[in-house]
């Protein structure tokens, strides 16, 4: 079956895509705005159609399960919706695909409800703001048997925090990318729009939001 998703990805999330399938581990550190859930659940979406195991499963996490909905949900169905025998759960927030592997909306205020799992690929949205016992304890082993992939994405929201430890972590580890997309380097959001943001937000929730700046977290 021949299956084109509607999804042209920019010129740094296409970098994205291909980094990715080429490790493991990933750390996405991106501005507002950059356009990293669309990126993600589309990645997702090809990996789980590509995906060569029997019933794949995958999974985007968000801090909490009413934000996997709002902010995630509306995408998947989107990117989704024209793949000939797909089935939407509303209720679960899951996709099953037509060749078996299915696709899950979960949130990690709830961790020890996903033990069980088994996982071929994972993306956790807003690292920072997730329950720190989720990777280690539920995420990690889910992936262990299949040996899945699993992206972290967010933006920066000080030091003191387990998104800026996994980002240093990153930082030339073995089978490990990390990645920083600041909006003055990627040019997506327009300079005049940039320097409007900063009038009403304040250097140091700008730098943060749209450079990237752990500092000013």
């Amino acid at each position: 079956m021949d299956i084109k998703i509607p999804y042209t990805p920019r010129k740094h999330q296409s970098y994205l895509h291909q980094q990715i399938d080429k490790h493991r581990w990933s750390v996405l550190v991106c501005h507002r705005r950059f356009g990293k859930t669309v990126c993600m659940i589309n990645h997702l979406i090809k990996s789980a159609l590509t995906c060569k195991e029997k019933n794949p499963r995958f999974a985007y996490v968000a801090p909490t399960f009413k934000q996997a909905k709002s902010i995630a949900w509306d995408y998947m169905k989107q990117f989704t919706d024209k793949i000939p025998h797909t089935k939407f759960n509303e209720t679960e927030l899951r996709v099953d695909l037509p060749n078996g592997a299915r696709i899950t909306l979960l949130g990690s205020d709830s961790p020890d409800g996903l033990r069980g799992i088994y996982l071929d690929g994972c993306v956790i949205d807003e690292y920072a703001n997730v329950n720190s016992r989720l990777f280690p304890e539920v995420i990690r082993p889910a992936l262990s048997d299949r040996k899945g992939y699993c992206v972290f994405i967010g933006t920066p929201q000080g030091m003191n925090n387990n998104f800026y430890e996994l980002y240093q972590h990153a930082n030339g580890a073995e089978d490990w990318f990390n990645y920083k997309a600041k909006a003055s380097d990627t040019k997506i959001v327009d300079e005049d729009e940039l320097v409007k943001a900063k009038e009403v937000m304040g250097e140091k929730k700008f730098n943060q939001e749209f450079e990237c700046d752990w500092i000013d977290g």
